[in-house]
């Protein structure tokens, strides 16, 4: 049972028992509340069971993406990372924004590859390193260990550089990272210097990451995304000249 379809039971659940509460306070026919759950369960059990729970993952991302807020952190985190593994030398093949869905609810019931609330920056090593994974290559290189923690810790940094409060996302981020450097002897101190790395390679270039967020929103493509950080960074450098 995926998480999107827990969440459709627990709302499911919630609404029985409120129903029935405020049913028996207004007089309201105990067969109201039957008939909702009995609705409701009904819905959850064909989302799960012939959708593979794509209703719900739909239902929340779209419930979630009315927040403005909510829209702007999460294109904020995602664009870190796609900033930084640019400027750091990683080519970025795709990205997607969680919880922003372009598509119908049709088009998504259809999609066999729907991710629903999930997103993320999707990366390779550039020219001869290609053939080479990622996982087996910061292994060996110190120098692409250090540019992949950046990269990592860049979507958590972006969040505390550009929005209030606390940091929503990057539960998977702190996963992928510490499994990746679990073989050093000192963990901790990588992940705090890799975030610190990525809060100050962003703060320096806040106005391109502005830029490269308001595109990512636009569903704009990766070779467009790449272009307008080459561009600003040209002006950048012009301006300083």
């Amino acid at each position: 049972m995926n998480l999107t379809a827990t969440d459709l039971l627990a709302i499911a659940i919630f609404t029985i028992t409120m129903m029935s509460l405020v049913g028996t306070m207004i007089g309201l026919p105990p067969t109201v509340p039957a008939a909702i759950a009995i609705s409701l369960l009904t819905l959850w059990g064909i989302d799960l069971g012939i959708w593979q729970g794509k209703l719900g993952a739909y239902f929340q991302v779209w419930l979630r993406a009315r927040s403005p807020k909510y829209r702007e952190r999460v294109t904020y985190h995602e664009a870190g990372h796609f900033l930084a593994a640019h400027l750091l030398g990683f080519q970025v093949t795709s990205y997607a924004i969680a919880g922003v869905v372009v598509k119908s609810l049709g088009e998504v019931l259809a999609d066999d590859n729907f991710q629903g609330m999930e997103g993320g920056v999707e990366m390779v090593i550039p020219s001869e390193n290609q053939e080479q994974s990622i996982s087996s290559l910061i292994k060996q290189s110190v120098h692409w260990l250090d540019r992949f923690c950046t990269v990592a810790m860049a979507g958590i940094a972006a969040e505390q550089v550009m929005c209030e409060g606390e940091t929503e996302g990057g539960m998977d981020d702190l996963q992928k990272l510490r499994k990746a450097i679990a073989h050093l002897p000192n963990p901790m101190t990588q992940e705090r210097w890799a975030l610190l790395n990525a809060k100050n390679l962003l703060s320096d270039r806040r106005a391109i990451l502005v830029e490269l967020a308001a595109k990512m929103q636009t569903g704009a493509s990766v070779s467009d995304c790449c272009q307008a950080i080459d561009q600003a960074i040209e002006q950048a450098t012009e301006l300083k000249a």
